[in-house]
């Protein structure tokens, strides 16, 4: 609800924005006409937003499968012809109890098809922006457009690199087809507690997703903990999909780690925000240790120290382990 409401706040405020700017240009190029109370106006916004900010996941589950130009315009159109239905619907009910005819409303078609254009370009263009937020990952289009990156920045950041296990076994299982599907499916299930956790999928490798939280984000309420049992809810309540499409449910593993890196913007042809540091290298490699230690999930002992674990997760000792790459051996701690 949380992550809904802070959607919806830009999206009502941009269409409440048009709707005033709508009614004072109308205004003055119309004098007669006089334009709409300030009231109605800001309220005729919030009913133009609504579509925007009430769509149903399923709907947008469905349109993921199409490619971006046809999911920006189907949605556009779909919207809009909603939105029509419901203002032209109660415009001839209000207008009826008024006592107007059908030849009244005949004249004013044109005005409410130029009105219902400009709902559609106004669609248009929000769903293009969130569409393109989607594509590039909520938060980094306006991290592009404000410029946070492009100088160098230090972070303290929690990284969790997930894996699906026996990966190259379901490889030489599955067709390719079928594996790309399992891992798509996979990575969808992984977005909401993503999103849920308010952390944020930093980049895919292969059949690995690599998260990222804010050191505060992740350690408050041990988000970053709670976020790997809520995948591995996820994908269970999923299980009959899988087994249906694939005949195999995927299990996986994951390492967790707290370090300082740096963000910046890099390249030049491809930009990308990326982050560097030894916390990356080192959550890689506390993650290589699951199957080794038969566990599922793994994290520093420095992290697990900082965080206030649910009731039911219980931490658990490794020992010193020596990671690949890294001069000193570290405590590892596994939860379950």
């Amino acid at each position: 609800m949380q992550r809904r409401l802070r959607s919806a706040a830009p999206v009502v405020a941009v269409c409440v924005l048009v709707s005033l700017t709508w009614d004072f240009v109308s205004s003055r190029l119309d004098p007669a006409n006089g334009g709409a109370e300030p009231g109605v106006a800001m309220l005729i916004g919030v009913l133009i937003s609504l579509p925007l900010i009430l769509e149903s996941g399923a709907f947008t589950t469905r349109l993921r499968r199409l490619p971006f130009w046809a999911a920006v315009l189907f949605k556009s159109v779909t919207y809009v012809g909603a939105l029509a239905l419901v203002f032209m619907g109660l415009g001839l009910i209000i207008g009826w109890s008024q006592g107007l005819t059908l030849e009244d409303f005949a004249e004013s078609m044109p005005e409410t098809l130029v009105s219902i254009g400009a709902a559609f370009v106004l669609y248009l263009a929000i769903i293009f922006v969130r569409q393109l937020d989607s594509l590039l990952g909520p938060g980094v289009l306006l991290r592009y457009l404000t410029g946070r990156y492009h100088q160098p920045r230090r972070e303290h950041r929690i990284f969790m690199f997930v894996d699906i296990e026996s990966s190259t076994a379901l490889s030489e299982r599955l067709s390719l087809e079928a594996y790309y599907g399992l891992v798509n499916d996979f990575f969808r299930d992984v977005a909401t507690p993503v999103l849920g956790s308010q952390g944020e999928i930093y980049e895919y490798v292969g059949d690995e997703v690599v998260i990222s939280w804010k050191y505060e984000t992740g350690v408050r309420n041990a988000n970053c903990v709670r976020a790997f049992f809520e995948i591995e809810k996820a994908v269970w309540s999923n299980s009959g999909r899988y087994l249906k499409r694939y005949g195999v449910v995927p299990e996986f593993k994951a390492g967790l780690h707290e370090g300082e890196v740096i963000a910046a913007e890099m390249g030049s042809l491809k930009k990308v925000i990326a982050f560097n540091g030894e916390v990356l290298n080192v959550t890689a490699r506390i993650q290589g240790e699951c199957n080794r230690l038969e566990r599922r999930l793994l994290a520093s002992r420095q992290l697990v120290e900082t965080l206030e674990l649910p009731d039911d997760v219980a931490p658990q000792s490794m020992g010193l382990v020596e990671l690949r790459g890294t001069e000193m051996p570290m405590e590892i701690v596994a939860l379950a």
